[in-house]
């Protein structure tokens, strides 16, 4: 890269691609269960689509590499967010929850597509020094969707429908797929990464397309991320409902905001000081979300659960990606990038009905008790095993540029 700025084009345009995309996702996250209850569908029903949903996801970023060295991720991300437009417009149509279930399947190939490509390329375009910093921009997008998709969506559904708020979603996907046809280029392959790209079209697939064993401990961490996330997205609007908590609103504002906020000065502090220097606190916010949340005899500490929760998301989901990208070759970012989302998937994916099934024969207090065990083992694990040699700012420059 011949400037070290970050906001070039190329990462300008794919930050624009990913929040597009993330408002067309987090507009189906509070309709899709409503929508499937109009078709019938029951509590268990809706949970076998949304881990359908995820495995279609998981299995597609582990296989897509394979594709990537033969095809160009440009191609490949387009064709993603046109199969997200096309599937997402369909259930506008949809009569039955079998073909709902087929539908949602196949969308799980297009995010599990879509997000794996919008942060390698995210990687790609930023200048190595600046990774950190540049990530937690990119990941404003996100935050950004999760404050007002869900509200745009109930908001045409209230008024509209469901098959209008189909169509809004699909086109967010749609004009996605547009920024990426006619503002982001190819990121060329040189040297190292050149030489394995041609040597990956003429040989054949193999365990080394799916996984990096270079990967494990981070994959570690990133599983106790993802069950650690699940439990505050899946049980609070259930917990303080259970308990007559107001200010439920009001908690995902707090959490969103303070998400916004940190990632403003995280990613350049990371690029200063090295990874350690925000893992390991942002290890002690996740654990405070769950005891916070525990001892939650009130509103006003409900909320304060809420600042915890945005803070060690805000910290640790984008290091933890700079983390893995680190670790590669350029050439095979999209394993790193695949591996991340798999695995936070995966903890999700284990996390939300383990801790359902503790919250149904504990109650909610004990079951964020039982959950604060994975921000101990996220502390104790980061810090016995995956600590840098060397922290500091050499060090993460070091590995930025592996």
């Amino acid at each position: 890269m011949n400037e070290e700025k970050i906001w070039n084009k190329g990462f300008t345009a794919i930050t624009l691609t990913h929040s597009l995309f993330t408002v067309g996702i987090y507009m189906l996250i509070p309709t899709i269960p409503l929508f499937l209850v109009t078709l019938g569908a029951v509590e268990s029903q809706v949970g076998v689509m949304a881990t359908a949903f995820y495995i279609s996801s998981i299995i597609t970023r582990f296989l897509m590499n394979a594709l990537l060295v033969r095809v160009g991720k440009k191609l490949v991300l387009i064709a993603g967010l046109i199969l997200n437009s096309i599937i997402i417009a369909l259930y506008g149509s949809v009569g039955s929850i079998g073909v709902a279930t087929i539908l949602r399947v196949i969308q799980g190939i297009g995010l599990g597509t879509t997000s794996t490509l919008c942060a390698t390329l995210a990687v790609d375009f930023l200048p190595d020094t600046r990774r950190g910093q540049g990530l937690g921009y990119f990941g404003m997008g996100l935050v950004v969707a999760q404050a007002i998709a869900p509200a745009i969506a109930l908001f045409i559904r209230d008024n509209y429908g469901f098959t209008l708020m189909f169509f809004a979603s699909a086109a967010a996907n749609l004009i996605s797929a547009a920024v990426v046809f006619f503002l982001i280029d190819e990121p060329p392959a040189v040297g190292e990464g050149a030489r394995e790209k041609r040597e990956a079209k003429e040989k054949s697939f193999g365990l080394s397309d799916l996984y990096d064993r270079r990967l494990i401990i981070p994959s570690v961490i990133i599983f106790l991320y993802g069950i650690s996330r699940s439990v505050d997205m899946n049980f609070i609007a259930l917990f303080a409902e259970d308990r007559g908590f107001d200010y439920l609103s009001l908690y995902f504002v707090i959490q969103t905001m303070t998400m916004f906020c940190i990632r403003f000065v995280i990613g350049r502090f990371a690029d200063k000081k090295g990874r350690d220097w925000v893992l390991i606190p942002g290890g002690f916010a996740l654990l405070a979300v769950h005891v916070t949340l525990s001892l939650a005899h009130s509103s006003a500490i409900m909320l304060l659960g809420a600042f915890f929760s945005g803070l060690g998301v805000g910290v640790v989901a984008p290091n933890l990606q700079m983390w893995v990208f680190g670790i590669l070759e350029p050439s095979r970012r999209n394993v790193a990038s695949a591996s991340f989302f798999n695995f936070c998937d995966i903890g999700s994916a284990i996390g939300a009905p383990l801790m359902g099934l503790m919250a149904e024969k504990f109650g909610y207090y004990n079951m964020f008790r039982i959950s604060a065990s994975t921000g101990v083992l996220y502390i104790v694990l980061y810090i016995t095993i995956a600590r840098s040699k060397s922290p500091g700012k050499k060090k993460t420059r070091n590995l930025q540029r592996r």
